[in-house]
């Protein structure tokens, strides 16, 4: 039994730099599945979106994200976020991070519904990686933080309605291990990686929200799951971002014949939000027939097209594409919009449990998440924790007499358990099966059909497959697999709830949005989904 000041689960951006600034308040576990590289925020090619300039506004920043939202952001959310992200952005250069510049001023990009340019990069499109390695550079060199990788989050553990800490599976010496702390900060990331094509990493399970729903905790909108419009689309070949930068910089979008689809569908054409543009890719796939759609850039400077997207330019080239050309893009599973819902400083419905970054849902992104918004709600979001764990100091004790104590004495006290790995076949087969049925059925275009039959198809293997008992998982991977597809249902359930079209949320079967006086939020909280109006 291990006991910190705080925990922080995940090793993304938002647990990294949440646990260099807590770190001064205590001892801070980091708690990882894999690798602490492994994670949504170090793959990401985008930037940081912030006001920077004296020619751009903070109103600005605002109402793109406001409009990207769909009617379904919290503006008092939206404001925190852009009018504290220059500080957030400022703490990070003090601290000595780099953001690409040009004749000593900071370049700024352009993408998807932003009317001015104020995306800040690093290393062109490694921004993601740049900036979460910095932190991880920053964390290691901390005396106060601990590391500890290879751990599955198995449960919380609570007492008196409050989180105290957490049980995890060590995939290294096979056997549990239980962390306690005055506060426990999920950083989890997301659940896109339960679609099957997704951009996403292989850990991003949702395994973080689907224990939240296991708690009865609050948690709202998983019907949003976001489409990145361009992944690389190669037979045989898993999917890769290409970054929403590219078609900032001038790229355009076109159909087999080479036409201009988004011409006349929207006044920024392939600059357009991500849902809409996500949702003109997918229509022009089915019109067309074919898989897939281009990203035509043979009308830009080469030279400068490989200096500002190294990254993207040398994996097309990898897989024998001219990234200067043309690219065979198609959309994929890439952003949970919706989360667990948190105040505006982290907290959860369950006192002493926080949530930041992609785990959480705060009402900054809405029904649809403007580009560039999400890395810099980590630090935002994560850095408002902090203040408010400060001021808050040590709110719970717990005796060491405790039943709690005895009772996880006894379970450290087992034999270690067998767990198979991520590389177990049975668990490949059963994850691929799960993400096509999701993007088949509850992808980018939706009805009340598919979603029934994904609702249907999924219960059914959960209620009669599993109860064969011929599984070869062992029982840790059982459970994480069952809350997997428990969490499938959900989201299925959400989206088959909201009988509208909105943001990243299509319904073919209901086409038109509700006005936004009767726009409301999806919420799941003990066991039942209800409808929260704004």
């Amino acid at each position: 039994m291990r006991q910190y000041k705080y925990i922080i689960v995940g090793g993304g951006l938002a647990g990294l730099y949440t646990a260099f600034h807590l770190s001064s308040l205590g001892k801070v576990a980091i708690i990882t599945k894999d690798k602490i590289s492994d994670s949504n925020s170090y793959f990401a090619q985008g930037g940081m979106a912030a006001v920077i300039t004296r020619d751009d506004t903070t109103l600005g920043h605002l109402e793109d994200t406001l409009v990207a939202g769909r009617g379904l952001c919290l503006p008092e959310s939206v404001k925190v976020l852009v009018e504290e992200a220059p500080k957030r952005i400022e703490d990070l250069m003090t601290l000595g991070m780099q953001f690409d510049t040009e004749k000593g001023t900071l370049t700024l990009g352009l993408e998807g519904g932003h009317h001015h340019h104020r995306i800040l990069h690093a290393g062109g499109d490694a921004t993601g990686r740049l900036v979460t390695s910095f932190m991880i550079d920053k964390v290691k060199a901390t005396p106060s933080i601990e590391i500890f990788d290879h751990h599955l989050l198995l449960d919380f553990i609570t007492d008196n309605e409050h989180c105290i800490g957490i049980a995890t599976f060590n995939t290294n010496t096979q056997q549990k291990e239980y962390f306690l702390s005055d506060a426990t900060i999920l950083a989890m990331g997301g659940l896109a990686a339960l679609y099957h094509p997704s951009t996403n990493p292989p850990t991003t399970l949702g395994d973080g929200i689907a224990l939240a729903i296991e708690h009865g905790i609050k948690v709202m909108d998983l019907e949003f799951v976001q489409f990145h419009p361009t992944a690389l689309t190669l037979k045989g070949v898993p999917p890769f971002l290409i970054s929403e930068a590219v078609r900032g910089e001038g790229a355009y979008l076109l159909n087999n014949k080479g036409e201009r689809f988004m011409i006349g569908k929207h006044p920024q054409a392939e600059l357009a939000p991500r849902d809409i543009v996500a949702a003109c890719i997918y229509k022009e796939m089915l019109r067309t027939g074919e898989d897939h759609v281009y990203l035509s850039l043979r009308h830009m400077d080469s030279t400068h097209l490989k200096s500002r997207f190294p990254t993207i330019a040398q994996h097309c080239q990898d897989f024998g594409v001219d990234f200067t050309q043309k690219i065979p893009i198609a959309p994929a599973a890439h952003y949970t919009v919706g989360g667990i819902a948190t105040d505006l400083h982290g907290a959860t419905s369950l006192d002493g449990l926080y949530a930041v970054g992609e785990v959480a849902s705060t009402g900054m992104m809405g029904a649809n998440r403007l580009a560039s918004n999400s890395l810099i709600e980590c630090l935002v979001m994560g850095y408002r924790i902090v203040e408010n764990l400060k001021m808050k100091g040590s709110t719970y004790s717990l005796s060491p007499s405790s039943s709690i104590l005895q009772k996880i004495a006894k379970e450290e006290a087992k034999a270690p358990v067998e767990a198979s790995t991520s590389s177990n076949d049975e668990s490949i087969v059963l994850l691929e099966w799960l993400g096509k049925e999701l993007m088949h059925h509850v992808g980018i275009v939706r009805t009340a059909s598919d979603l029934q039959k994904a609702i249907h198809t999924i219960g059914n293997f959960l209620e009669e497959d599993w109860a064969k008992g011929e599984s070869s998982l062992s029982p840790i991977e059982t459970l994480l697999m069952k809350r997997r597809f428990h969490l499938a249902q959900w989201i299925a359930k959400a989206a088959l709830s909201r009988e509208e079209t909105r943001g990243n949320h299509l319904r073919s079967d209901f086409p038109e949005t509700l006005p936004n006086e009767k726009a409301y939020r999806t919420v799941i909280q003990n066991h039942t989904l209800q409808q929260q109006p704004l």
